[in-house]
């Protein structure tokens, strides 16, 4: 079964009947609760890799069913994870990095550790249009983020210049 095939969507359900896959992380559901466990182990010291345990925080059942409405069993949320992993592999780590933080700091906010100033919180209630505006922009800042760091050379791969001949380190 390849990614990106009907095979794919037929063996999983998709999202919900008639609606497509999502495409890129920030689509995908989060369970805020995860990341907050997962900020608690990192503050403890655990090495990890920040596309599994993006993957690991993602709400499957929550957000994703069969084609007849029904959870997803443990084998279709394995499915969609190994999806996932293969379509974001090429991801770096900053960007989940920084989607993740996101949505640390939103799970703050509706914990009440962090408070909003009143105009603040008018603006949300009240024009949700900006609101939206808002939650665009870092949206696509974090992708931004993530472009870069991944066209960023391997150390192997970059040009040491010599500032003498002008050149790079091979004297060309």
């Amino acid at each position: 079964m390849l990614m990106g095939t009907d095979d794919f969507r037929a063996a999983v359900g998709g999202v919900r009947p008639g609606r497509s896959l999502p495409e890129t992380p920030h689509e995908l559901p989060i369970d805020r609760t995860r990341v907050d466990a997962l900020l608690d182990r990192v503050r403890q010291g655990a090495r990890i890799s920040l596309i599994d345990e993006f993957l690991n925080c993602v709400d499957w059942r929550g957000a994703f069913a069969t084609d007849d409405g029904k959870p997803l069993d443990t084998e279709d949320v394995l499915r969609l994870m190994a999806y996932y992993r293969e379509k974001f592999s090429d991801i770096g780590p900053i960007y989940f990095a920084e989607l993740l933080s996101t949505e640390f700091m939103t799970e703050l906010r509706a914990q009440g550790d962090i408070q909003f100033s009143r105009r603040l919180m008018e603006i949300g209630q009240n024009e949700p249009e900006l609101w939206r505006e808002i939650r665009l922009f870092f949206r696509r800042k974090e992708f931004a983020t993530a472009l870069l760091v991944h066209a960023e050379m391997e150390e192997s791969d970059k040009i040491e210049p010599t500032w003498e001949s002008g050149g790079d380190a091979a004297g060309a």
